[in-house]
């Protein structure tokens, strides 16, 4: 791999690794696209009232109370995947990886096709340079239960990305994009992605569309700042945009499930 490629691909790491912290910092994005895993084993009446209650502290972003809610539920529920998986995005929250990627492993040993795991695993994964292979495996096996899983898709596009295959990333992207155009982070997430690419102005559309979907979203904010600050002769020329990206296709067929 070239030095160019190479500082490409740690540019592109701390830009996904910033949305990552965004993420799991509790940052208002957006409303993101629905996604609510089923669990085979049901939640007793008191187990239920915990997860909830933590599900209440999640959305008024409160993750070390959210936490101990899940942990309760897991106590209730040891057997029920639903369960693990909350405790895993509430330590995720709390940008504990490490015991994260345990509660999802657990997921996926409960119930081994469960795809909302897989995914989380990929996306864990794909923070890690390491690790990017693992990422591309989970992911595929997430796709292959659940083919219009865009969350997926776009982590998929992402690991494409880091990896230098950016025709095989463009495609996650179109995808994504032809069927939910109006998640903010998705955008924003793309913008670093252009911004590294060296694609200055389809960056700047991208943090644009995202401020537009959320107002409050102040990183795409200080991001459209220091592009439009940024010497116009250090801009490289305009690039190939993913399609999709600011002029999304109407999507085709029913609504992905998510």
């Amino acid at each position: 791999m070239t030095r160019k490629n190479n500082q490409c691909r740690g540019n592109l790491l701390a830009c996904v690794g910033l949305a990552l912290v965004m993420v799991l910092g509790g940052c208002n994005s957006g409303t993101p696209p629905k996604s609510q895993p089923e669990g085979k084993a049901p939640l007793s009446p008191q187990a239920l009232e915990h997860f909830r209650q933590g599900h209440r502290f999640l959305v008024d972003q409160k993750p070390d109370e959210a936490l101990k809610e899940f942990q309760e539920t897991v106590r209730l529920a040891p057997d029920s995947p639903l369960a693990y998986y909350w405790l895993g995005k509430a330590q995720l929250y709390r940008r504990d990886k490490e015991q994260a990627e345990k509660s999802f492993q657990k997921v996926l040993q409960l119930e081994p096709k469960n795809y909302h795991a897989m995914t989380m695993l990929g996306e864990i994964y794909s923070f890690d340079k390491v690790k990017l292979e693992q990422a591309q495996n989970y992911l595929h096996q997430a796709l292959e239960e659940s083919p219009d899983n865009l969350e997926a898709h776009f982590n998929l596009g992402r690991v494409y990305a880091l990896k230098g295959e950016r025709e095989k990333a463009l495609t996650e992207f179109r995808f994504v994009f032809a069927r939910e155009a109006d998640f903010a982070l998705y955008h924003f997430e793309m913008g670093r992605i252009l911004e590294a690419w060296g694609q200055k102005q389809d960056a700047l559309q991208n943090y644009r569309r995202a401020l537009v979907l959320n107002p409050r979203f102040e990183v795409a904010g200080q991001a459209i700042k220091h592009l439009e600050e940024a010497p116009k002769d250090a801009a490289p020329a305009p690039a190939t945009t993913p399609a999709g990206a600011q002029q999304p296709a109407k999507p085709q067929g029913s609504k992905p499930a998510r």
